[in-house]
């Protein structure tokens, strides 16, 4: 009889014990991720530290505290629970906490403004019919996509077939351009240690501008330092016309890397930006890699971030123009 209490008695104890030591491993995940974020966050030459931070962004801290208060409220620590509230409360309010660049009210006639969709279709992996029938959906003068197939006559053949009111520049490493307008040259670069970019001056209706084309590789350990810098770089060198820079960044937008760009640019969500922002993984975005920004030659109007279940990555879609100064340039050369 007593060894059958003993085994009942561990059988109950087990299971409560193993919760308190996940409970204790994921708050002490927790505290980790929050410390990173407030000190070194991915500025850290430990590889791994910045990709457990970009593993542990702002949404995913809020489920993990909120997840963490209803264990505690299940282990009857009803202090505990009121602090993760509390946590959960803070890591909300924090979350959309950075400052948004407003810029003047609109007054560019909507004849004037071109839209442009910037999109990771993760190599058409769904079918790339099903690809077009979403850009068709947004109707955008330029189309900026990202890992979009192979760079094959055969691949220009079915962009033009389905979009034969654009031009299709075909850049190279699976990006690929759809203009209502014309490009002109196009510059190749790298933007190492692993990524790249295109540069390319396009004319459309609204008038001309440089497109710089982005695509920073993926991995976690990766450090966006470098790729970012010379990004910069190529920025200052094109301060003398209307500008618009977008890509796949895959580097949160709350990095502190983006400071200089921040500091050159004005950035389409900050600034004219509606509903949910991360374009990172569907079907649970938690972060936003896919960006647009531009200088002062451009104006944004709108810009929100569809649902679509194609790919992994959300499509970015801005509505923006030249801005009146730039207009008056193009009208009186």
């Amino acid at each position: 009889m007593s060894q059958k209490l003993s085994t009942s008695t561990d059988l109950g104890i087990r299971p409560r014990g193993l919760i308190v030591a996940f409970y204790m491993i994921l708050a002490s995940a927790w505290f980790i991720a929050v410390l990173l974020r407030l000190t070194v966050r991915d500025l850290t030459s430990f590889n791994l530290l910045t990709a457990f931070h970009y593993a542990t962004p702002m949404p995913l801290l809020l489920l993990l505290a909120s997840f963490l208060a209803a264990t505690a409220l299940f282990l009857r620590h009803s202090k505990a629970c009121a602090g993760w509230c509390f946590m959960a409360i803070v890591i909300a309010q924090s979350a959309g906490s950075h400052p948004l660049h407003h810029q003047p009210i609109n007054t560019i006639e909507k004849s004037a403004q071109q839209r442009l969709m910037l999109w990771n279709v993760c190599h058409g992996r769904h079918g790339f019919d099903n690809v077009v029938h979403e850009m068709q959906s947004h109707n955008a003068d330029i189309y900026m996509l990202i890992e979009a197939g192979p760079p094959t006559e055969q691949m220009r053949s079915f962009w033009q077939e389905n979009f034969p009111k654009h031009e299709i520049t075909l850049l190279g490493s699976e990006m690929v351009l759809l203009l209502r307008g014309t490009a002109g040259h196009v510059h190749v670069g790298a933007l190492r240690p692993q990524g790249q970019y295109r540069q390319v001056e396009v004319t459309t209706t609204a008038g001309t501008f440089d497109l710089i084309f982005v695509d920073i590789h993926g991995r976690p350990t990766l450090s966006r330092r470098e790729p970012i810098a010379r990004l910069t770089e190529l920025i200052d060198e094109s301060t003398d016309h209307p500008l618009i820079v977008a890509g796949d960044f895959n580097t949160p937008r709350d990095s502190p890397l983006f400071q200089p760009l921040d500091a050159r640019l004005s950035n389409a969500y900050d600034t004219a930006g509606t509903g949910f922002e991360p374009t990172w993984p569907w079907p649970l975005p938690l972060l936003t890699l896919d960006q647009v920004w531009s200088n002062s030659g451009i104006r944004f109007h709108h810009c929100q971030q569809s649902w679509c279940s194609t790919s992994d990555h959300r499509p970015v879609v801005v509505d923006f123009s030249l801005t009146e100064q730039q207009m008056k340039l193009v009208n009186n050369p």
